[in-house]
Protein backbone atom coordinates (compact mmCIF):
# COMPACT_ATOMS: atom_id res chain seq x y z
CA UNK A 1 0.00 0.00 0.00
CA UNK A 2 2.80 2.47 0.88
CA UNK A 3 4.60 1.82 -2.41
CA UNK A 4 1.35 2.21 -4.36
CA UNK A 5 0.61 5.53 -2.71
CA UNK A 6 4.14 6.76 -3.46
CA UNK A 7 3.73 5.85 -7.13
CA UNK A 8 0.36 7.62 -7.26
CA UNK A 9 1.74 10.80 -5.67
CA UNK A 10 4.80 10.78 -7.98
CA UNK A 11 2.65 10.31 -11.09
CA UNK A 12 0.29 13.06 -10.01
CA UNK A 13 3.09 15.55 -9.35
CA UNK A 14 4.77 14.72 -12.69
CA UNK A 15 1.47 15.13 -14.59
CA UNK A 16 0.83 18.49 -12.93
CA UNK A 17 4.33 19.73 -13.80
CA UNK A 18 3.90 18.71 -17.45
CA UNK A 19 0.52 20.39 -17.64
CA UNK A 20 1.88 23.61 -16.17
CA UNK A 21 4.79 23.60 -18.64
CA UNK A 22 2.38 23.17 -21.55
CA UNK A 23 0.28 26.05 -20.24
CA UNK A 24 3.34 28.32 -20.09
CA UNK A 25 4.30 27.37 -23.65
CA UNK A 26 0.80 28.05 -24.86
CA UNK A 27 0.80 31.48 -23.20
CA UNK A 28 4.07 32.40 -24.96
CA UNK A 29 2.69 31.32 -28.36
CA UNK A 30 -0.54 33.20 -27.71
CA UNK A 31 1.33 36.43 -26.87
CA UNK A 32 3.45 36.16 -30.05
CA UNK A 33 0.30 35.60 -32.06
CA UNK A 34 -1.28 38.75 -30.65
CA UNK A 35 1.80 40.88 -31.47
CA UNK A 36 1.85 39.57 -35.06
CA UNK A 37 -1.84 40.22 -35.48
CA UNK A 38 -1.54 43.79 -34.16
CA UNK A 39 0.97 44.47 -36.97
CA UNK A 40 -1.41 43.03 -39.56
CA UNK A 41 -4.25 45.07 -38.14
CA UNK A 42 -2.26 48.30 -38.48
CA UNK A 43 -1.59 47.44 -42.13
CA UNK A 44 -5.16 46.65 -43.11
CA UNK A 45 -6.68 49.32 -40.85
CA UNK A 46 -9.81 47.21 -40.30
CA UNK A 47 -11.84 48.07 -37.19
CA UNK A 48 -13.87 44.85 -37.38
CA UNK A 49 -10.75 42.69 -37.69
CA UNK A 50 -9.20 44.48 -34.71
CA UNK A 51 -12.20 43.57 -32.55
CA UNK A 52 -12.07 39.89 -33.49
CA UNK A 53 -8.32 39.39 -33.08
CA UNK A 54 -8.01 41.20 -29.78
CA UNK A 55 -10.96 39.37 -28.19
CA UNK A 56 -8.78 36.64 -26.56
CA UNK A 57 -6.84 39.34 -24.70
CA UNK A 58 -9.94 40.06 -22.59
CA UNK A 59 -10.05 36.50 -21.18
CA UNK A 60 -10.15 36.38 -17.40
CA UNK A 61 -7.33 34.62 -15.60
CA UNK A 62 -7.54 33.77 -11.90
CA UNK A 63 -4.98 33.17 -9.20
CA UNK A 64 -6.60 29.76 -8.61
CA UNK A 65 -4.34 27.94 -11.11
CA UNK A 66 -2.12 26.50 -8.42
CA UNK A 67 -1.15 23.47 -6.35
CA UNK A 68 -2.16 22.95 -2.74
CA UNK A 69 -1.65 20.78 0.33
CA UNK A 70 -4.60 19.75 2.46
CA UNK A 71 -5.34 18.23 5.84
CA UNK A 72 -8.71 17.12 7.21
CA UNK A 73 -10.37 15.61 10.24
CA UNK A 74 -12.66 12.77 9.13
CA UNK A 75 -15.82 11.47 10.80
CA UNK A 76 -16.36 7.94 9.49
CA UNK A 77 -19.35 5.60 9.56
CA UNK A 78 -20.66 2.46 7.82
CA UNK A 79 -24.31 2.31 6.77
CA UNK A 80 -25.33 -1.33 7.35
CA UNK A 81 -28.44 -3.25 8.40
CA UNK A 82 -26.32 -6.06 9.86
CA UNK A 83 -24.17 -4.17 12.37
CA UNK A 84 -24.33 -0.90 14.25
CA UNK A 85 -21.19 1.22 13.79
CA UNK A 86 -20.18 4.03 16.11
CA UNK A 87 -18.71 7.03 14.32
CA UNK A 88 -15.05 7.82 15.00
CA UNK A 89 -12.61 10.62 14.22
CA UNK A 90 -9.66 10.07 11.89
CA UNK A 91 -7.56 12.11 9.45
CA UNK A 92 -6.67 12.55 5.80
CA UNK A 93 -3.90 14.38 3.92
CA UNK A 94 -3.98 15.36 0.25
CA UNK A 95 -2.20 16.99 -2.67
CA UNK A 96 -4.43 18.83 -5.13
CA UNK A 97 -4.54 21.27 -8.03
CA UNK A 98 -7.26 23.85 -8.52
CA UNK A 99 -7.66 25.54 -11.91
CA UNK A 100 -10.11 27.71 -13.85
CA UNK A 101 -12.60 25.85 -16.04
CA UNK A 102 -14.98 28.72 -16.85
CA UNK A 103 -15.75 32.07 -15.24
CA UNK A 104 -18.27 30.32 -12.97
CA UNK A 105 -16.39 27.06 -12.34
CA UNK A 106 -13.09 25.62 -11.11
CA UNK A 107 -11.80 22.08 -11.59
CA UNK A 108 -10.19 20.29 -8.65
CA UNK A 109 -7.96 17.21 -8.95
CA UNK A 110 -6.84 15.63 -5.69
CA UNK A 111 -5.11 12.53 -4.37
CA UNK A 112 -4.95 11.80 -0.68
CA UNK A 113 -4.39 9.17 1.98
CA UNK A 114 -6.65 8.56 4.97
CA UNK A 115 -6.92 6.73 8.27
CA UNK A 116 -10.56 6.46 9.38
CA UNK A 117 -11.50 5.33 12.89
CA UNK A 118 -14.75 3.85 14.20
CA UNK A 119 -15.97 1.23 16.69
CA UNK A 120 -18.51 -1.59 17.07
CA UNK A 121 -20.02 -3.21 20.16
CA UNK A 122 -19.19 -6.74 21.29
CA UNK A 123 -22.38 -8.79 21.64
CA UNK A 124 -22.01 -10.33 25.10
CA UNK A 125 -19.88 -7.87 27.06
CA UNK A 126 -21.02 -4.78 25.08
CA UNK A 127 -17.38 -3.70 24.97
CA UNK A 128 -16.67 -0.96 22.45
CA UNK A 129 -14.15 -2.42 19.99
CA UNK A 130 -12.04 0.19 18.23
CA UNK A 131 -11.36 -0.37 14.52
CA UNK A 132 -9.87 1.55 11.61
CA UNK A 133 -9.37 1.49 7.83
CA UNK A 134 -6.58 3.06 5.78
CA UNK A 135 -6.42 3.81 2.07
CA UNK A 136 -6.26 6.45 -0.66
CA UNK A 137 -8.86 8.57 -2.46
CA UNK A 138 -8.52 10.20 -5.90
CA UNK A 139 -11.04 13.03 -6.38
CA UNK A 140 -12.28 14.94 -9.43
CA UNK A 141 -14.53 17.82 -8.39
CA UNK A 142 -16.33 20.64 -10.18
CA UNK A 143 -16.50 23.81 -8.06
CA UNK A 144 -19.25 26.35 -8.73
CA UNK A 145 -18.03 29.83 -7.77
CA UNK A 146 -21.00 31.72 -6.35
CA UNK A 147 -21.43 35.05 -8.23
CA UNK A 148 -18.09 34.33 -9.96
CA UNK A 149 -16.32 34.82 -6.62
CA UNK A 150 -12.95 33.15 -6.08
CA UNK A 151 -13.57 33.03 -2.33
CA UNK A 152 -16.53 30.65 -1.96
CA UNK A 153 -17.65 27.63 -4.00
CA UNK A 154 -20.01 24.66 -3.87
CA UNK A 155 -18.16 21.50 -4.95
CA UNK A 156 -19.28 18.07 -6.14
CA UNK A 157 -17.97 15.13 -8.13
CA UNK A 158 -16.84 11.49 -8.12
CA UNK A 159 -13.89 9.85 -6.40
CA UNK A 160 -12.08 6.53 -6.63
CA UNK A 161 -11.28 5.02 -3.24
CA UNK A 162 -8.71 2.28 -2.58
CA UNK A 163 -8.79 0.77 0.90
CA UNK A 164 -7.55 -2.18 2.90
CA UNK A 165 -9.45 -4.44 5.28
CA UNK A 166 -11.00 -3.15 8.48
CA UNK A 167 -8.40 -3.39 11.23
CA UNK A 168 -9.14 -4.35 14.85
CA UNK A 169 -6.99 -2.29 17.22
CA UNK A 170 -6.76 -5.12 19.80
CA UNK A 171 -6.89 -8.01 17.34
CA UNK A 172 -5.52 -10.70 19.68
CA UNK A 173 -8.34 -10.07 22.13
CA UNK A 174 -11.32 -9.43 19.85
CA UNK A 175 -10.64 -11.29 16.57
CA UNK A 176 -13.07 -14.10 17.45
CA UNK A 177 -15.62 -11.92 19.24
CA UNK A 178 -19.15 -11.46 17.93
CA UNK A 179 -20.93 -8.29 16.88
CA UNK A 180 -24.06 -7.39 14.90
CA UNK A 181 -26.76 -8.66 17.27
CA UNK A 182 -27.67 -11.95 18.97
CA UNK A 183 -30.01 -13.39 16.30
CA UNK A 184 -27.57 -13.57 13.39
CA UNK A 185 -24.19 -12.47 14.77
CA UNK A 186 -21.00 -11.73 12.88
CA UNK A 187 -17.55 -12.97 13.85
CA UNK A 188 -15.38 -9.87 13.91
CA UNK A 189 -12.66 -11.40 11.72
CA UNK A 190 -15.33 -11.91 9.00
CA UNK A 191 -16.56 -8.33 9.44
CA UNK A 192 -13.03 -7.14 8.52
CA UNK A 193 -13.36 -8.21 4.87
CA UNK A 194 -13.98 -5.34 2.44
CA UNK A 195 -14.12 -4.50 -1.25
CA UNK A 196 -10.70 -2.95 -2.04
CA UNK A 197 -12.09 -0.51 -4.64
CA UNK A 198 -15.03 1.84 -4.15
CA UNK A 199 -16.58 4.68 -6.15
CA UNK A 200 -17.55 7.63 -3.98
CA UNK A 201 -19.80 10.63 -4.55
CA UNK A 202 -18.69 13.88 -2.91
CA UNK A 203 -20.52 17.14 -2.22
CA UNK A 204 -19.55 20.11 -0.07
CA UNK A 205 -18.09 23.59 -0.11
CA UNK A 206 -14.91 25.57 0.42
CA UNK A 207 -14.16 29.21 1.12
CA UNK A 208 -11.32 31.48 2.11
CA UNK A 209 -8.64 33.88 0.95
CA UNK A 210 -5.91 33.84 -1.70
CA UNK A 211 -3.59 31.21 -0.21
CA UNK A 212 -5.86 29.36 2.22
CA UNK A 213 -9.33 27.80 2.08
CA UNK A 214 -11.42 25.87 4.60
CA UNK A 215 -13.35 22.88 3.27
CA UNK A 216 -16.20 20.60 4.32
CA UNK A 217 -17.24 17.60 2.20
CA UNK A 218 -19.55 14.60 2.52
CA UNK A 219 -18.30 11.32 0.95
CA UNK A 220 -20.50 8.29 0.23
CA UNK A 221 -19.51 4.99 -1.42
CA UNK A 222 -21.97 3.78 -4.06
CA UNK A 223 -20.53 0.24 -4.06
CA UNK A 224 -21.18 -2.26 -1.26
CA UNK A 225 -17.97 -1.94 0.76
CA UNK A 226 -18.29 -5.05 2.96
CA UNK A 227 -17.46 -8.54 1.69
CA UNK A 228 -17.86 -10.80 4.75
CA UNK A 229 -20.74 -13.03 5.93
CA UNK A 230 -22.67 -13.66 9.13
CA UNK A 231 -22.42 -16.98 11.01
CA UNK A 232 -25.45 -18.24 9.03
CA UNK A 233 -23.80 -17.36 5.71
CA UNK A 234 -25.74 -14.17 4.89
CA UNK A 235 -23.79 -11.46 3.10
CA UNK A 236 -22.90 -8.39 5.14
CA UNK A 237 -24.00 -5.29 3.27
CA UNK A 238 -22.65 -1.83 4.07
CA UNK A 239 -21.58 1.44 2.49
CA UNK A 240 -18.79 3.67 3.71
CA UNK A 241 -19.61 7.29 4.43
CA UNK A 242 -17.69 10.09 6.08
CA UNK A 243 -17.48 13.85 6.54
CA UNK A 244 -14.14 15.60 6.04
CA UNK A 245 -13.47 19.07 7.49
CA UNK A 246 -10.15 20.85 7.10
CA UNK A 247 -8.06 23.33 5.14
CA UNK A 248 -6.04 23.81 1.95
CA UNK A 249 -2.80 25.78 1.67
CA UNK A 250 -2.07 26.92 -1.92
CA UNK A 251 1.30 27.94 -3.38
Amino acid sequence: MKNSLLVLFTSFAFSYACAQDQLDNFSSIDNSFLVLNETVIDDVNSEEYLTIINAPATRKYSYNNRIGLGGDATFFNIDSDKVQVNQGTGWSASLETRGDFRDDFDMIYSIGIFNHNFSVNENITNDQIDMSVIGAEVKFLLAWKIAQSDFFSIEAGPALQLNGELKIDDEDRYENSFTGGLVNPIILKDFQETSPINVNGIIGFSGGARNFRVTAHYHYSFIDALAGTTVSGDNIDGNFSFISVGGRLYF
